[in-house]
């Protein structure tokens, strides 16, 4: 094992406040990187004087919600509060080992809540001495190649029409079950609660797999019908219902499914929950065939269309077809 600040040079953020500089558009002025979570920790784009930070620094939230959250930076950027500011040792590091890096940084986030903050220990994190073999082998998708699309794009506009089915015809409805967090510990099961985020994975668990993968996962409390595609065996929460289709169907046609639902959301909340009896009754409006069936077919040629399916295509696990495997090629 080796110390975080034997691997890289740590030195603190330029600690602005955001609403004391100018905001802008890109291409003018430089990232401005906080604590945030997502998009990079760029939360808005700013005029600034130098120090920048420099493209292929990472950048480290000390504190927050997103304590530990590391990411590698591509554009020059400056920083707010409570930000550390990481350069490899080592120069020739490529991105990706940096990204490896980042998760490794990322997974020692229990360490510290807003009672310890990571502003002061964050140099002796124990890391591991290399990162494995795979990660050389490794390359970045683009984001040109993983906006392709695997097939020529369907005009949502079914020959046939459209036709209403309830949930109950297309699905299996069956209930997650109700445990506490006293009741788990971490383990490698996903654990799939009442959240719109991640696919509605909420932590990893010890438990057993109450469900096999390919299904939907529909929460009726908290964040209410974000239907969600299942792709590994999971525990469901009892906030949540899953649909386990009745039909063999791919994954694109239960995507394409999963959005009629959420369409349905807004029919339904605290006051008028989407329990499993209302969930066996509502309808969906789906592509049909001549005979009035749902063009399962169809709805899948729509999906395998749009941008981005070939990220869809390229998630590691996923079983591919060779025109899938040709496209995940060109998505480097």
């Amino acid at each position: 094992m080796r110390r975080l600040d034997e691997i890289f040079d740590l030195r603190y953020g330029t600690n602005l406040e955001l609403n004391s500089l100018t905001k802008v558009k890109a291409p003018s002025g430089v990232n401005f990187v906080s604590r945030a979570m997502g998009n990079n920790g760029v939360t808005s784009r700013v005029l600034a004087t130098e120090p920048f930070g420099i493209p292929g620094e990472i950048t480290v939230a000390l504190s927050g919600n997103g304590v530990l959250s590391s990411f590698v930076q591509p554009e020059p950027f400056v920083t707010g509060f409570h930000v550390m500011i990481l350069k490899a040792k080592d120069p020739n590091m490529s991105t990706v080992e940096k990204l490896w890096w980042c998760r490794c940084i990322w997974q020692n986030r229990h360490r510290f809540s807003y009672g310890r903050q990571a502003n002061r220990t964050l140099g002796s994190l124990l890391m591991p001495d290399a990162p494995p073999a795979w990660v050389s082998e490794m390359k970045i998708p683009t984001h040109e190649g993983l906006a392709r699309a695997i097939e020529p794009s369907v005009s949502l506009s079914p020959v046939s029409g459209w036709g209403r089915f309830s949930i109950d015809e297309l699905f299996s409805v069956k209930k997650g079950k109700r445990v506490t967090k006293a009741q788990r510990a971490p383990g490698e099961t996903r654990f799939i609660g009442a959240s719109e985020k991640n696919h509605g994975i909420t932590d990893m668990c010890d438990l057993e797999p109450l469900f096999d993968p390919h299904c939907l996962t529909v929460p009726y409390n908290g964040s209410v019908g974000f239907a969600s595609y299942q792709d590994k065996p999971f525990f469901a929460s009892d906030d949540v219902q899953v649909l386990i289709p009745r039909s063999e169907v791919s994954r694109w046609t239960l995507l394409f499914v999963a959005t009629l639902i959420r369409f349905e959301r807004s029919r339904f909340s605290y006051g008028y929950k989407w329990n499993m009896a209302r969930m066996k009754k509502t309808t969906v409006r789906l592509p049909i065939t001549t005979e009035g069936l749902p063009d399962w077919s169809y709805m899948e040629s729509v999906m395998r269309g749009l941008p981005f399916s070939a990220a869809v295509a390229s998630r590691i696990g996923d079983v591919r077809t060779p025109e899938e495997e040709r496209i995940a090629s060109l998505a480097i």
